[in-house]
């Protein structure tokens, strides 16, 4: 007996699409081994503003509000602290950058986004001038995949994905003993070991964090300088994270610690303490670009990847967009579609 699915990875891209097959009433089983970790180590902000440049994110008003009510759902489902709405204070430290926020208010798309005037900052212990804030949102992603693992363990094979035992058919593929109308590769940077889709250009940008101790601090929403600097609770927070094209190794950068510890000490004037460095590594294109479609010569086995560093919001939309191509024979946008890589395949 057939099932429908089989997903290969679980990270934001894999949870997205088993959501979307389970709302769907389709039969589905997930092969992950957490080899892939830039989904968990990531810092789960939903931001809808490009702060560096003072730009709406790509199709904000599309993404952000599916995001929202995504993530709001499984909160309530799994009665878990998943999704809460938190300001993101943005440093200011001149006029110029006073200026090019004021600037930013005359900008349609992002003034609903961002306050109406910066700040002065009153908490000592942090190293800015003026702060302006915005409208931003916070995803446990601890919870969200503690919870969505075990609610999925009938269907959880926590095994390495080997690609030489898949077989394929004009209508079907099997894996080992298992057989399926689709296959779903969303194995994040892992794909550049998939021989299907190796060749699409899907490139790693390796991210570190610190993971810091200050009793000080005392902070309950995001801040951010060159890095972002996230509560965690218990007085312990997320500072980062950097991008690095080589080596892609999943083992904490020396380099990274030391450009994170500076820009940590331009940022904050308390004492903390160093308890932990992480890293992932995120799947990323050349246009910036997620990769969502089928392959074209194969109609059963389908892609959802490369969403950089905005996987959290991008994530949930996109496995929807997926799902409904392949069941309803939807289209996906040309800008996302892979497509755009046909020749490289």
């Amino acid at each position: 007996m057939y099932k429908d699915f089989l997903i290969v990875g679980f990270g934001l891209s894999g949870l997205s699409v088993a959501r979307h097959l389970e709302l769907s009433n389709n039969s589905f089983d997930i092969i992950s081994d957490n080899s892939q970790r830039s989904s968990r180590i990531a810092g789960g902000i939903i931001n809808p503003v490009a702060v560096k440049r003072m730009k709406p994110a790509w199709q904000v008003e599309k993404y952000l509000p599916f995001a929202e009510s995504f993530y709001q759902a499984l909160d309530k489902q799994f009665s878990s602290d998943i999704y809460l709405n938190k300001s993101l204070n943005v440093f200011i430290h001149n006029t110029e950058q006073e200026n090019n926020w004021y600037e930013a208010l005359d900008k349609p798309r992002l003034k609903p986004f961002i306050s109406s005037q910066v700040y002065n900052n009153d908490n000592q212990n942090l190293s800015a001038d003026k702060i302006g804030k915005i409208k931003a949102a916070s995803v446990n992603l601890a919870h969200l995949f503690q919870n969505t693992k075990l609610h999925y363990q009938k269907q959880w094979k926590g095994e390495t994905f080997q690609h030489k035992d898949l077989k394929i058919d004009e209508n079907y593929v099997s894996y080992q003993k298992e057989t399926y109308k689709h296959i779903i590769f969303c194995e994040g940077f892992g794909v550049s070991k998939n021989p299907f889709f190796k060749d699409l250009g899907i490139y790693g940008n390796k991210g570190d964090y610190l993971i810091i101790e200050s009793k000080a601090l005392q902070l309950q929403e995001f801040y951010k300088a060159k890095y972002f600097l996230i509560p965690l609770g218990n007085d312990l927070y997320k500072f980062g994270a950097t991008y690095q094209r080589q080596p892609l190794i999943h083992q904490p950068s020396a380099e990274a610690k030391s450009q994170m510890m500076e820009a940590l000490d331009k940022m904050i004037k308390t004492p903390y303490k160093i308890v932990d460095q992480v890293c992932g590594i995120r799947p990323t294109t050349k246009d910036r670009r997620p990769v969502v479609g089928t392959h074209p010569k194969h109609k059963n086995i389908h892609i959802l990847n490369g969403f950089g560093s905005r996987g959290v919001m991008l994530s949930p939309k996109l496995g929807q967009t997926l799902v409904e191509h392949i069941l309803k024979k939807k289209t996906i946008d040309p800008e996302i579609s892979i497509q755009r890589f046909h020749a490289q395949i």
